[in-house]
């Protein structure tokens, strides 16, 4: 059985339904889980992640509590102690060898005249050495090892605007000692007895901790996790090689920015353009607290650091920072996140993923969780794979059972009276009528089988009854009329093949007259053609002269022996026949001459073609052709007989008809000699030829007109006539307009014809652009009545 047959069988084509409603309920199960499943688990799964990101602010921030309460605690023993050295080496001395590991240094660090009169430098510090020992550091005290004044600096001013009970962090740095990153919380510190601001408590804290405990949270959450400072300069990232730069300020290395790394990497942009945003939206709000005193604090910051190693932005940052930690409270229960930013394509992950931005409050240093997309969904994704695999499941068996169903109840039935049908059908084609009573249909339970059935019974028992009879008469008539449409074909045949030959004889006519020009055509570019052959040759030796002097240099310098003169020698001649080749203009006399042979051979091969579709007598096809490009073939081969004429086309853009355009060739080429042979000699003659489309018919129009001798009223009416001619005996046989008449009519068009005696004919040609006319109506004799 074919395939259209299977596809058509009804059981076929119900099971091609249930599977296709299966299908669509399955895409809307599908469009759920995507449009409203997947955003939901991915919310969920969200959730989940914003929850453990404030677990991890909130396990940072106690240790950030703790180094906060640390240096709280000693700006206060400081400034209540008596500014004694003894004192604060003993007491300093005893608080910094107890430090955690993490704290690599320290100290007390006076403003200048607020530790004695006259000293403006007095600080007590400790940092640990090479093998980890806190020992106490002397050189800050001392101008010509630090020039640049510790009050200065950039982790110090901060601390000297800060009205509030917190740590200043500086911007993450690295440890010259352990080649880690490293911060620095500064405390100001007040006198107990005026509360005068007397200089800075510090501490550092080395971050490699932080990066371990990154990493840790990391691998719980999937993806990756990293720190950024106020500036949003890194404070941990998976790679850190990949977020630290060296820098004029710190030859050691520093970390830099978000943004510096956006730079570098274009698919983190997202991500520092929400670090940004959130900046800005810190000086916002500093701004619409207390602008003055924001303003006022950030010049001071920018103005009193050394060097300029702090920026415009980070002093704004400071200033922001100092003037709303004032209200800033820690709450374990509040969300920290601030943002959720897309990032098409993360390259850590190397695939699409969602940022989490959470703000530490205090420091206001920022934790970023990057989660690939592919995480969040992987939930979704296999619920959505598990239960489309079990509604797969779970329809095979309903659907074989269905199938089973109609088969059974209702297909075979069907099947049984579609074969009973088909040989009946094979009966009545048999004509054996009476047979058909041994095939009726059978009952069925199916009441619609049983409606077809009980007609198609009487439809029976009909035409046995009435068909019987008249099937013998039938038999006879048949017999009686394929007797006279034999005899009718035979004679239909020979007067065909007549008019053939008439055809053929006409056409041949004149392609004969046709050779004579031609000929004379094809002379001209034939001339032409041989002279730039004959020329290309002659140049052609000048290339053969530089490859001989060619292969004797390469014979020398294949020659390890070879005299270097006579190899400089061979050069020098080679270069110049190059140089005489150029300066002649040989390759572009070659290309031109060859331009020209082309030129003259296409002229031999548009006559040739034109020829050869003219000879072919009804060998062409009904196709699409553009009416245009048959009347310049047929100009072209009655170019010889029309070189007296000046010929004027007037071509519009045609629609492709359908025609025989051999035949069209020969209408077309009978109207252009009928024309020149209508104008005298000494005349000056003139062929005009039009082409249009009228769109109300839906036709092709071509006129062909001439200013010759005109056709008086009498001949016009009898000019598409076999054997009818006004031109002398022997010089027409009078079927040219009679065969071109017949063509047109087989393409469904007609020709008409108007003539003023002395001013010229005009010859209208209309052909059907769509016509199926010729392909069904048989060919016409030519001498019918």
């Amino acid at each position: 059985m074919s395939v259209a047959g299977r596809l058509g069988s009804i059981s076929t084509r119900m099971l091609i339904i249930l599977a296709l409603a299966f299908l669509l309920i399955i895409l809307m199960v599908y469009l759920v889980i995507e449009t409203q499943g997947k955003p939901r688990i991915m919310e969920m799964t969200s959730e989940t992640v914003v929850e453990t990101g404030n677990e991890v602010i909130n396990s940072i921030m106690v240790s950030i509590n703790h180094v906060d309460g640390l240096a709280k605690a000693s700006s206060t023993m400081a400034g209540g102690l008596p500014k004694e050295d003894a004192l604060y080496q003993e007491t300093f001395g005893n608080l910094m060898q107890q430090m955690d590991q993490r704290i690599v240094g320290g100290g007390v660090w006076f403003d200048p005249n607020m530790y004695a009169q006259g000293q403006e430098r007095q600080s007590f510090v400790w940092a640990r050495d090479e093998s980890g020992i806190m020992q106490s550091v002397t050189r800050y005290d001392q101008v010509s090892q630090t020039p640049n004044a510790y009050y200065r600096d950039w982790w110090y001013i901060p601390a000297l605007y800060a009205n509030h009970d917190h740590c200043v962090w500086s911007r993450a740095y690295i440890d010259p000692t352990s080649n880690q990153p490293m911060m620095t919380c500064t405390k100001a510190l007040y006198n107990s007895t005026n509360q005068a601001f007397d200089g800075v408590v510090s501490f550092n804290l080395l971050l490699d901790n932080l990066d371990a405990a990154m990493k840790r949270w990391q691998e719980k959450i999937g993806g990756y996790v990293f720190l950024v400072d106020l500036d949003n300069r890194f404070l941990t990232f998976p790679e850190q090689s990949l977020v630290t730069q060296t820098t004029a300020n710190n030859p050691q290395g520093e970390m830099m920015n978000a943004s510096q790394l956006a730079t570098i990497n274009p698919s983190f942009a997202p991500i520092a353009d929400s670090l940004g945003r959130i900046n800005d939206t810190l000086i916002d709000d500093a701004t619409a607290k207390d602008e003055s005193r924001f303003t006022l604090a950030a010049r001071s910051i920018l103005s009193t650091t050394n060097l300029g190693k702090i920026s415009e932005q980070e002093s704004e940052l400071l200033s922001a920072l100092l003037l709303l930690n004032i209200d800033q409270t820690f709450n374990l229960v509040d969300s920290h996140l601030v943002d959720t930013i897309a990032v098409p394509n993360d390259f850590v992950l190397q695939q699409p993923a969602t940022a989490f931005v959470f703000r530490m409050p205090f420091t206001y240093w920022k934790m970023v969780i990057v989660k690939p997309n592919s995480d969040l969904l992987s939930v979704a994704n296999a619920l959505s794979n598990q239960l489309i695999q079990a509604m797969l499941l779970g329809f095979i068996p309903i659907l074989l059972l269905t199938a089973w169903v109609f088969r059974q109840y209702f297909t075979r039935p069907l099947q049984r009276m579609s074969l009973l049908v088909a040989e009946m059908g094979a009966l009545i084609e048999q004509k054996q009528y009476q047979k058909l009573l041994a095939h009726k249909l059978p009952s069925s339970s199916v009441s619609e089988i049983q409606i077809i059935s009980e007609q198609t019974n009487q439809l029976i028992d009909r035409v046995v009854e009435n068909e019987g009879a008249l099937a013998e008469i039938n038999v006879h008539l048949e017999k009686q009329v394929a007797a006279r449409t034999q005899d009718l074909q035979q004679a239909m045949d020979e007067l065909k093949a007549s008019q053939v030959q008439l055809v053929r004889s006409e056409k041949m006519a004149t392609l004969g007259q046709m050779v004579a020009g031609v000929a004379h055509e094809v002379n001209t570019p034939l001339g032409y053609v041989r002279s730039n052959i004959e020329l290309v040759g002659d140049n052609l030796t000048r290339f053969d002269e530089l490859i001989s002097q060619t292969d004797q240099l390469l014979q020398a310098l294949k020659d390890s022996n070879a005299d270097q003169a006579q190899v400089a020698q061979l050069t020098a001649q080679t270069l110049q026949c190059c140089e005489e080749i150029k300066e002649d203009e040989v390759s572009e006399d070659l290309a031109d001459l060859i331009k020209d042979s082309l030129y003259g051979v296409d002229q031999i091969a548009e006559l040739v073609v034109s020829l050869r579709d003219f000879s072919r007598i009804d060998e062409s096809k009904v196709k699409d052709v553009d009416i245009n490009d048959c009347i310049n073939t047929s100009l072209v081969m009655a170019r010889n007989n029309l070189k007296t004429l000046d010929i004027t086309t007037n071509l519009a853009t045609l629609p492709l008809t359908q025609c025989n355009p051999s035949q069209i060739n020969q209408v077309l080429l009978n109207l252009f000699n009928n024309a020149a042979q209508a104008i005298a000699p000494d005349q000056k003659g003139e062929l005009h030829i039009t082409s249009a489309v009228d769109e109300t018919q839906s036709q092709v129009v071509v006129q062909v007109t001439d200013n010759g001798i005109g056709i008086n009223e009498q001949a016009l009416e009898r000019i598409f006539e076999p054997f009818f001619t006004t031109k002398k005996a022997g010089d027409g046989t009078g079927l040219g307009l009679a065969i071109s008449t017949q063509i047109i009519e087989q393409h469904g068009g007609s020709i008409a014809a108007s003539s003023i005696v002395g001013e010229g004919t005009t010859f209208t040609i209309m052909l059907p652009i769509q016509s199926k006319t010729y392909e069904n109506k048989p060919s016409k004799a030519l001498f019918e009545g």
